[in-house]
């Protein structure tokens, strides 16, 4: 399974070249990528067409958009094809094995000619569009993020029962008990990516996701480390109060988020609802935004038996530009436009995550909008002595192990239909990772 992906993209990029045409259309057309919900398209169609209008050189750039599982499905299919769009956004959890297949344009030479200027990006910012074992600068952050856990407010205050700050794990799972005892509404652990919960679960005793201290990167601790996250899953499902896999199946889209879908208060829809969503910090005011106006949204840290140590914030929302782009300049005007425009922000307001660069930040925190006024509030109060450090590095064959369909995906579903022990869960996934990555 090592280095699947990245290998089959190299592959299929090669025999698609020659008979394909790339990202743009023209010399002055490009395609710009993203993945979101509709507010996030709203306002990228904005951004787009605020930057359109005042290029000389380009005169159109075609928005390809897609949720976020299928947003990645769709890039390596356009991969595939040879025709990736030209700036795209990507993840630290995918870089490396883009990167690794020769699909992402080295941003250092736009650098150092000055097509994109990076004087205000922090040298984090930069650092963390890197892949281990290389020194090139693959993509640039637009913002950073913190790990956060919106919720139900509306429900809590109507049940007497509230959300602390910090909240422990203990904690956590009371009050999830409580709120399934008097509501029937269940609690979503995992989220819908359960690797940012199982890496909350692993800083709190002490241990990265992965270990980059040998030789060879491998997966961090040992497998007892990681039994409880899938013990709380089957916990959860045997008590009633975690909400079952089949309650999530196709859910789509911001009208079927399952803290407000399906609709009402009937108890027999309660057990299709959670109280709960695991996200980032960024995905706030994309939320608040898209909920009915009836369900007020609270935010609060990821529950963790040690809460300060194991949240975390990291650069986010990184854009890269692809080698399959047709029109370089085009492309890097775009990018350069995007990381240093007061106007391009003061529309996302925090929809990216908090600005990454400060003078930009600075700029635009007058006028934010009250959920991005809330989201860099929460930012700010996990940057302030509630987390710690943060090493975002991704070893090669990590979107195997953790990825949007990867192994830990398909074995927190076992572990929630019964199929496997916690005990079970943490071997296997522990020795699949060991065996993928490098």
């Amino acid at each position: 399974m090592k280095r699947v992906i990245a290998l089959c993209l190299a592959v299929l990029m090669l025999a698609a070249v020659g008979f394909m045409t790339s990202c743009g259309r023209s010399d002055t057309e490009i395609v710009f990528g993203w993945w979101g919900g509709d507010g996030r398209a709203e306002q990228t169609q904005r951004i787009i067409d605020l930057f359109v209008e005042g290029s000389d050189n380009v005169d159109y750039i075609e928005p390809v958009i897609a949720s976020w599982g299928e947003y990645w499905e769709m890039m390596l299919t356009r991969a595939a094809a040879g025709d990736l769009p030209c700036v795209m956004q990507q993840d630290t959890g995918r870089m490396i094995e883009f990167q690794a297949a020769g699909l992402l344009q080295d941003l250092r030479p736009l650098i150092a000619d000055g097509r994109l200027d990076v004087t205000n990006i922090p040298q984090m910012a930069l650092e963390a569009g890197m892949v281990p074992g290389s020194s090139g600068i693959y993509a640039i952050p637009t913002g950073m993020n913190v790990t956060a856990m919106t919720y139900n407010a509306t429900l809590l205050r109507e049940l007497g029962l509230s959300a602390p700050l910090n909240m422990t794990l203990d904690q956590f799972i009371d009050l999830s008990r409580e709120i399934y005892a008097r509501s029937g509404v269940r609690t979503n652990w995992i989220g819908a990516d359960p690797s940012i919960q199982l890496e909350i679960h692993l800083r709190a005793q002490g241990v990265n996701l992965f270990d980059f201290s040998g030789p060879t990167p491998r997966m961090g601790g040992s497998p007892a480390n990681y039994v409880e996250f899938f013990q709380v899953i089957a916990m959860g499902i045997e008590e009633g109060w975690h909400i079952r896999p089949e309650h999530l199946a196709g859910r789509e889209g911001a009208e079927m988020t399952p803290l407000w879908y399906p609709p009402g208060d009937e108890r027999e829809f309660a057990n299709m609802r959670q109280w709960n969503d695991p996200i980032w910090s960024n995905m706030l005011t994309g939320q608040l935004n898209d909920a009915p106006d009836w369900m007020e949204i609270g935010m609060t840290s990821f529950p963790s038996n040690n809460p300060q140590r194991a949240s975390f914030g990291r650069s986010t929302m990184f854009l890269a530009i692809t080698t399959q782009a047709d029109d370089l300049d085009a492309s890097a005007e775009f990018l350069n436009w995007f990381i240093n425009s007061v106007e391009a922000y003061t529309i996302m307001g925090g929809d990216r995550g908090v600005a990454i660069n400060p003078v930009i930040a600075r700029a635009i925190d007058p006028i934010l909008a009250v959920p991005a006024q809330r989201q860099a509030a929460h930012v700010a109060w996990t940057n302030d002595g509630n987390s710690s450090p943060f090493f975002a590095g991704r070893p090669e064959g990590a979107a195997e192990v953790v990825g949007t369909n990867g192994e830990l995906v398909r074995i927190t579903d076992l572990v929630a239909t019964g199929a496997m022990t916690p005990q079970e869960a943490a071997e296997a996934f522990f020795a699949f990772g060991n065996a993928t990555v490098r």
